[in-house]
């Protein structure tokens, strides 16, 4: 793949295509409740290329070849989870062992209530050490609905466009 290159990754419903969206600006992705995606979708942005990956709530369809090419022909990779880490251990246990970054991305910030937002962060944080993920680039905290609202949105849209991973 030329260029950068950003993939969203997550479960089912934890707001991957509304998230690119939001990142391009339009509505060119299709989102909903439950599995919208069916295959892998690129879309290109303003200097970079987004793509759209299926959630499919059985990790299993990660752990293929193919997947692990697409892996590795990526800028960065965003993993995108709603109320803990736990939802993709699996998946960024397989990019720790093949050696590959990610930026994990807590999407819909925006529901958790805000006197309870600091004790969240600090969960994730024991989350990421207990899990031993090595490969945890950043974490974001953002609101794919809401980006204005919380700053994270603004740092993560300048790391993940920048080419260097």
């Amino acid at each position: 793949m030329k260029g950068i290159n950003v993939a969203l990754f997550g479960l089912t419903s934890t707001g991957k295509s509304t998230m690119l969206n939001s990142l391009i600006g339009s509505k060119v992705a299709a989102t909903g409740c439950g599995e919208t995606t069916m295959e892998i979708t690129s879309y290109p942005a303003q200097g970079f290329t987004l793509c759209d990956i299926p959630g499919r709530n059985d990790e299993i369809s990660y752990f293929s070849m193919q997947y692990i090419a697409f892996w590795k022909g990526l800028t960065r990779r965003l993993v995108l989870i709603t109320t803990t880490v736990k939802e993709n251990t699996s998946m960024m246990k397989l990019l720790d062992a093949i050696g590959l970054t990610y930026d994990v991305v807590v999407n819909k910030f925006d529901k958790v209530d805000e006197e309870e937002r600091e004790n969240f962060q600090k969960q994730v944080k024991v989350q990421i050490a207990e899990a031993k993920l090595k490969g945890v680039d950043h974490v974001y905290y953002v609101s794919a609905k809401n980006p204005k609202m919380f700053d994270d949105w603004i740092k993560m849209v300048d790391q993940m466009t920048s080419s260097g991973s």
